[in-house]
C-alpha cells in the first residue's frame, strides 16, 4: 500500500511541478514531514532528490518545446549551486521544530505574494498567447545590465522580453540555498518571481526554471545523499518513478491549461502547507494527521 501511495503522489506531484515550473519539492517536503512522519532533514534531503528526478524528467519533455532560455537557466543554476550544497549541512544542526515554522512562514509569505500578484501574472499569460510577443516597459531601477531575449517555440511563437540579468542571477545566489534548505528546489518561488519582478513570459518562466532546477538541485541532492539524509527504498523508487511519469504529462499539458487555474490552485496549496507547518512548528503535536505508515 505504502508503495502505491507514494506512486501516486509521485504522479501527482510530478505533474503539476513541471505545469508550475516547481518540480513539486514545495509539496514534497511538506508532505513527507506531516504525512509520513519523516523528520526535517531527511524530508528535505528525499523531496530534493526528487525535485531533481522531476526536473529532470521535465527539461526532457520541454527541450523540444523551445519555451527553454537556455543562457538565462545556466547563469542561474550556476548562481544557485553553491548555496545548494552548503545548506544541507546547516540543515544538519537545525531543530526540527524551527526548521517547520521557517518552512510555513516561508510558504505563508509566498500565499500572500501570489495572491496579490496572481491576476497580473494571469493576464501576461493571457496576453503572450494572444498577441505572441510581449515588450514590457522596465522601471529605471532594473534598467542596469537589461538584456533582451527572443525565444522563438516549437510552433513559431516569438517571444520579446527583456530584464536585469545581474538581479536575475543574484537572486538564485539566495534561492539556491533556500531551496536545498527547505528541500523544495525552488522553482515555486523562482518561476512567479520571474513573471512578476523580471518580466518573464509564464511559459518561458516555467520552462527555463526547471531547466535551471534539473542542474542544482541535483548537486544539492548529492550533498544530502552525502549527510545520509535520502530514504532511497520505499520513497525515493516509488514517487521517483511517478515524477518520472508525471513530468512528462505536466510539460505536455502545459499548452492547454490556463496559468490563471494553476496559479489559484497553487495558491490553495500552498497557503494549506504553509498553516499546517507554522501550527506544527510552533506548538508540535497539536496537528495529529494521520500517518501513511
Amino acid at each position: 500500500m505504502i508503495e502505491i501511495i507514494l506512486f501516486i503522489l509521485g504522479v501527482t506531484t510530478g505533474i503539476y511541478g513541471v505545469l508550475v515550473g516547481a518540480g513539486g519539492g514545495f509539496i514534497l517536503a511538506p508532505v513527507l514531514i506531516l504525512f509520513f512522519s519523516k523528520d526535517p532533514q531527511m524530508a528535505a534531503g528525499t523531496s530534493l532528490a526528487l525535485v531533481s528526478v522531476n526536473s529532470i524528467s521535465g527539461f526532457i519533455a520541454y527541450r523540444k518545446s523551445g519555451f527553454i532560455d537556455v543562457r538565462s537557466g545556466i547563469l542561474f543554476a550556476i548562481a544557485a549551486v553553491p548555496g545548494s550544497v552548503l545548506a544541507p549541512f546547516i540543515l544538519d544542526v537545525m531543530p526540527g521544530n524551527l526548521f517547520r515554522t521557517l518552512f510555513g512562514v516561508l510558504l505563508l509569505g509566498l500565499a500572500i505574494h501570489m495572491f496579490f500578484r496572481g491576476s497580473k501574472t494571469a493576464d501576461d499569460s493571457k496576453n503572450i498567447s494572444n498577441e505572441k510577443t510581449l515588450k514590457p516597459a522596465l522601471p529605471k531601477w532594473k534598467t542596469f545590465t537589461v538584456k533582451e531575449r527572443k525565444i522563438t517555440t516549437f510552433d513559431g511563437t516569438i517571444f520579446k522580453y527583456s530584464f536585469n540579468e545581474s538581479l536575475a542571477t543574484i537572486f538564485n545566489l539566495v534561492l539556491g540555498f533556500i531551496s536545498s534548505f527547505f528541500g523544495t528546489g525552488g522553482g515555486f518561488l523562482r518561476t512567479p518571481i520571474l513573471v512578476s519582478a523580471f518580466s518573464f513570459p509564464v511559459k518561458v518562466a516555467v520552462a527555463t526554471s526547471i531547466f535551471s532546477l534539473s542542474f542544482y538541485a541535483t548537486a544539492g541532492a548529492v550533498a544530502h545523499a552525502f549527510n545520509h539524509n535520502i530514504e532511497w527504498y520505499p520513497t525515493l523508487l516509488w514517487a521517483g518513478l511517478g515524477l518520472v511519469l508525471g513530468g512528462q504529462i505536466g510539460a505536455r499539458l502545459t499548452q492547454r491549461i490556463k496559468s490563471f487555474w494553476i496559479l489559484k490552485l497553487l495558491l490553495l496549496v500552498v497557503l494549506f502547507l504553509g498553516l499546517q507547518l507554522l501550527l506544527e512548528g510552533l506548538w508540535p503535536g497539536l496537528l495529529k494527521l494521520p500517518s501513511a505508515h
